[in-house]
């Protein structure tokens, strides 16, 4: 999935579950492009240098930023400087997992090297990304960015 796809998601799921203030916003921004890190052509990994390409070559793609294990000890970070972010960092990281699993094998369970996938029905990624970016598309032009609001 792209990064513009993750950032839907995020949002979505954000404001599904009732963010709407700037900062929070912005922590589910980073954390639902956070996992793709392992990428160096992704949208957060253009940004990093060097970090991208070993994640990318070392344990790989879709492993250890796509795991449970460094979720939680992002999110325990997090939480020990603001309870509140770590909740806005839970909602983007585990966003872009489950977007991820429908258009892909992820190593959820890293260290452990099996990797996990819902395919839908055969329906290739592309198709998947496709549809959730028409359906941003409408809701923005059917004026769900009303939704989101400065508290």
């Amino acid at each position: 999935m792209n990064g513009a796809s993750h950032l839907v998601g995020g949002m979505t799921a954000a404001m599904v579950l009732g963010i709407h203030s700037p900062a929070p916003i912005v922590v589910v921004a980073v954390s639902a492009l956070l996992p793709d890190i392992d990428r160096p052509n992704s949208l957060l990994g253009r940004f990093i240098p060097v970090l991208p390409s070993i994640l990318e070559k070392v344990p790989g793609k879709r492993t250890i930023t796509h795991s449970f294990l460094f979720g939680a000890g992002i999110w325990m970070l997090i939480n020990l400087v603001d309870p509140a972010m770590a909740f806005a960092f839970l909602i983007g990281y585990v966003s872009h997992l489950i977007l991820d699993i429908f258009t892909g094998r992820i190593a959820f369970l890293f260290p452990l090297p099996q990797k996990f996938g819902i395919p839908l029905f055969g329906i290739p990624p592309v198709f998947i990304e496709t549809a959730a970016m028409a359906a941003w598309g409408t809701w923005v032009v059917l004026g769900g960015y009303n939704y989101f609001y400065i508290t």
